[in-house]
């Protein structure tokens, strides 16, 4: 049995080291950067959806274009730099400026302490009001102690 699992073992540290290998294909790792590219860029064909993400046809043909250009040995770099140069900064997906970042976090802030104050002003109870009798009612609740307790005196 021992000598069974041990046959396992290495067989499967054999399997994984072939499969890591350290050198991979060229083809596989312009692959991968046309995807992290894809996927790194917004649509100017589909808002709100990364070039990976949209359906159009026109968004495919970016896609191959930059498949094409990284065959050719363009970087990535050079190919996100010439589609921003096309499209405009929209497809960035990030702000540049402060001010695209600052928009949404006081946005963000002014809603929290809106439903901080609201909630505050819902679970505040108010202060008791001292309640102050009637003359009236205090002679006449005066005299019914007197009856239960006699006359002071």
């Amino acid at each position: 049995m021992r000598s069974r699992a041990a046959a396992v073992a290495l067989a499967c540290c054999v399997i994984w080291v072939s499969c890591a290998r350290t050198d991979e294909d060229p083809e596989v790792t312009r692959a991968r950067q046309a995807n992290e590219l894809s996927r790194d860029l917004m649509s100017p064909f589909c808002p709100g959806r990364t070039l990976a993400d949209c359906s159009s046809p026109d968004a495919a043909v970016v896609r191959q274009e930059i498949r094409d250009a990284l065959k050719t040995g363009e970087q990535p770099e050079e190919i996100r730099a010439r589609i921003e140069a096309r499209f405009g900064d929209h497809v960035i997906g990030v702000p540049r400026q402060l001010v695209g970042w600052l928009i949404p976090i006081l946005a963000l802030l002014a809603g929290a302490g809106a439903l901080l104050w609201i909630l505050r002003r819902a679970v505040q109870r108010p202060a008791p009001s001292p309640r102050t009798l009637s003359p009236e009612l205090e002679a006449r609740l005066s005299r019914e102690i007197d009856d239960v307790e006699g006359p002071r005196g």
